[in-house]
């Protein structure tokens, strides 16, 4: 059950699995057996092991940063790569209220250097509006406090968010996917792409759909559920895809991409559809490449022998 993948310097890879481990995948394209890390998670539910992400200074001071679910709640901790092993540093945010649901789980850093870490409501909506949580929200640690040897105080970016599983910048602009309501009785689908900004409310529980009233507007609603999860811009040049928001869907088993001209969505391909089954998430690679992350052994997919896997795709070039 891969979930993060964060490539280092070497061009080998991080690779975070649910059930606690931290994988090695080689320059060479071969995952390692051994684990460089296994730490020790509450894995219930949409839990476990979850977002990774290396500092910015990663080569001078090799801190990694792991997201992850125990019995208590949610840990932010700061990790150090030495030497082919990853061990414990400290922790940085704990106790956020965690749930068999909605536990987010992705954290990246922004173009401004700092750490922003996508909350979830834990199953709970009422806590992505309540400002005393810091569930349901996008929050954000400076180099100061995560490089810092006290339990960092994050600030509250935005709130109003029921589980954003996947972001990242484009000029500025932070792009978030997000699921909508599904499952029980309730709404189904109305899954969506934000642009997040700091100060600003998205709604949830609220309002979802189109019409968000006096709270900030989507870019896109997908009325049937594709429960979108990790997303990136490519930003290596020379592709028919440069400057394009690709996001891995899990129920919409799918790769999507879409074109942004100026602020709105101007066209959209939905690629991989049905061929790989649940996915989890896409990441641009050191060489341009794109690797996707599976997601059929969590329980909701229908894993074959391969499963699961690291799959590695060429941007076309000159196709028009």
């Amino acid at each position: 059950m891969p979930w993060e993948i964060a490539f280092l310097p070497d061009d080998s890879a991080l690779v975070t699995e649910r059930p606690g481990r931290v994988r090695l995948l080689g320059a060479d394209g071969k995952l390692r057996r051994e684990p460089v890390a296994t730490v020790d998670v509450s894995a219930q539910g949409e839990g476990g092991l979850l977002g990774l992400a290396l500092d910015p200074q990663f080569a001078g001071n090799g801190y990694v940063y792991l997201y992850f679910t125990t019995g208590d709640g949610m840990n932010l901790e700061r990790w150090r790569y030495a030497d082919g092993r990853l061990d414990r540093d400290r922790a940085l945010i704990y106790g956020i209220q965690a749930g068999p649901v909605h536990d987010s789980g992705r954290i990246a850093f922004g173009p401004d250097g700092d750490l922003y870490i996508a909350t979830g409501d834990a199953g709970d909506g009422e806590l992505a509006q309540d400002d005393s949580s810091l569930n349901g929200k996008f929050l954000r640690l400076t180099a100061e406090q995560y490089r810092g040897d006290e339990e960092a105080d994050p600030e509250i970016f935005s709130e109003g968010h029921r589980n954003p599983q996947g972001f990242d910048w484009r000029d500025g602009r932070l792009i978030s996917t997000e699921h909508g309501p599904s499952g029980g009785d309730g709404p189904q689908g109305f899954d969506e792409i934000n642009w997040v900004r700091k100060g600003r409310n998205y709604g949830w529980p609220q309002v979802y759909g189109p019409d968000h009233g006096p709270f900030e507007p989507p870019l896109r609603v997908y009325e049937e559920a594709i429960a979108p999860s990790g997303a990136t811009f490519v930003n290596a040049k020379g592709s028919d895809w440069t400057g394009d928001y690709l996001f891995a869907t899990l129920r919409g088993e799918a790769l999507y991409r879409l074109r942004f001209e100026g602020r709105r969505i101007a066209s959209e391909e939905v690629l991989l559809e049905g061929e790989y089954g649940r996915l989890r998430t896409v990441v641009e690679g050191p060489g341009g490449e794109l690797y996707v992350l599976t997601s059929n052994r969590d329980g909701r997919g229908s894993p074959d022998g391969d499963d699961d896997r690291i799959l590695r795709i060429r941007p076309p070039r000159g196709s028009g």
